[in-house]
């Protein structure tokens, strides 16, 4: 059992009680913990595995971030010091192009918050209205619940033969992969909605209806309130699937992005690259999932999201 006093975790082991690590240190030590496991099958080798063809920790970090001598060249300067902070997070162009990091992480993250706000926008809707019309959920459900067996990377060739392809300010701009990922953040938030809906206790409503609520405010009062923990579960779980369907897209039709960036350097066997790509996806996942859920705390102070303790 856990309690928490002053702010501090404790779990009670055989009748006494024993204050856990503070929250940011049991999250520093998850980081550091992958970071060993990896420089140690890295050093080490892992049967059956060839880690000695991908870098470890510290090689990627040299890749992202170094200091040296101050040149013609050698990144941003430090002011007086004579160094320079050099790599990726510098500005480095990857790849021998003329493009950052920040450059390809840009174009991804633009591309999955465009697919996601507008799978939200079309599918928190829907899922409300599945959810609580009987006759609607008979017309639209069963053809939704048979696209949603088709995974979203199969969607990629029908997408690039559907939508255009742009230029925007001199850079080539598709739509495809923006629609890939509207389908991998689409029906979880769908499926989420209409389940959120439809658990919600009758007898809800029912107090509601007898209390003179009519139908519009049993819906602003009693359902959207009660099924929006569910949607922002699944809005959460379509951010996911976003970064997923986004790397696979880019790979297949992507000319920019992180999952362009990551397969390119794996044709090229810049395998320092591919890790810094993959550690850049990992980050920039993160850090979209905390701020909705930072977002739905702020939104539904009562309901506080168990992930997010």
């Amino acid at each position: 059992m856990n309690t928490r006093t002053f702010g501090l975790d404790h779990r009670r082991i055989r009748g006494r009680e024993v204050p856990l690590p503070p929250r940011w240190m049991r999250r520093t030590l998850s980081i550091a913990g992958f970071l060993f496991l990896w420089w140690w099958a890295q050093a080490a080798g892992v049967p059956y595995f060839q880690f000695e063809l991908f870098p470890g920790p510290i090689e990627t970090l040299t890749a992202l971030v170094g200091v040296e001598a101050a040149g013609e060249g050698a990144g941003v300067v430090i002011p007086g010091t004579g160094m320079a902070v050099t790599g990726y997070l510098a500005g480095e162009a990857v790849l021998a192009g003329e493009q950052s990091i920040y450059f390809h992480a840009f174009f991804s993250a633009f591309r999955v918050a465009s697919g996601v706000v507008v799978a939200s926008l079309l599918a928190i809707p829907l899922g409300l209205l599945v959810g609580t019309s009987r006759r609607w959920e008979d017309y639209l459900y069963p053809a939704l619940e048979s696209l949603r067996a088709i995974p979203p990377v199969a969607w990629v060739p029908v997408s690039i033969l559907l939508f255009p392809t742009f230029q925007l300010a001199g850079v080539s701009f598709t739509t495809a992969v923006i629609f890939v990922v509207f389908i991998g953040a689409f029906f979880p938030i769908l499926v989420n909605t209409v389940e959120g809906v439809q658990d919600i206790d009758t007898e809800y409503r029912r107090a509601a209806e007898s209390l003179g609520a009519d139908a519009q405010q049993v819906f602003r009062h009693v359902v959207f309130p009660a099924a929006l923990p569910s949607i922002l579960t699944g809005v959460t779980l379509g951010i996911g699937l976003g970064w997923i369907t986004v790397v696979a897209a880019e790979i297949v039709g992507g000319n920019y992005g992180i999952g362009y960036l990551t397969f390119q350097a794996y044709r090229l066997l810049q395998t320092d690259t591919v890790a810094v790509g993959m550690i850049t996806i990992g980050a920039l996942g993160y850090v979209s999932s905390a701020i909705v859920l930072w977002a739905a705390n702020r939104t539904m102070p009562w309901n506080e999201i168990e992930v997010n303790q």
